[in-house]
């Protein structure tokens, strides 16, 4: 835990962060050193995703919408033995996600198709 907040304690994210996400977040990293995957580059992009909220409203978008090219590309690379149809309305299929959709709506991103 101590690499990803460094100097940072969780109690200083902001005040609209919902305990529930905090949870999650928790739970996420345990999940991650549990599983091994808890490398330091890791930590440090959970770190600097969770700091961008401070930052400003770019910095967050320039991060979620990183996260969601990695998302897509995982996915693409995952499902490409998958029929066509199946993929793009599969549910894991991050491009069927409203969180992406949402964040292609404010910021005109391309919606890439596989």
């Amino acid at each position: 835990m101590k690499q990803l907040t460094g100097f940072m304690p969780i109690a200083a994210l902001p005040a609209s962060t919902a305990a529930s996400a905090k949870k999650q977040l928790l739970e996420t990293i345990d999940w991650l050193q549990k599983e091994g995957a808890a490398s330091v580059t890791n930590l440090k992009l959970i770190n600097a995703i969770t700091e961008s909220i401070l930052w400003s409203e770019k910095s967050y978008t320039r991060f979620l919408q990183c996260g969601f090219d990695a998302a897509i590309e995982l996915f693409d690379i995952s499902s490409q033995n998958w029929e066509f149809e199946e993929s793009m309305s599969s549910r894991h299929n991050p491009r069927n996600w409203d969180e992406y959709k949402q964040l292609a709506t404010c910021t005109n991103i391309v919606l890439t198709s596989a």
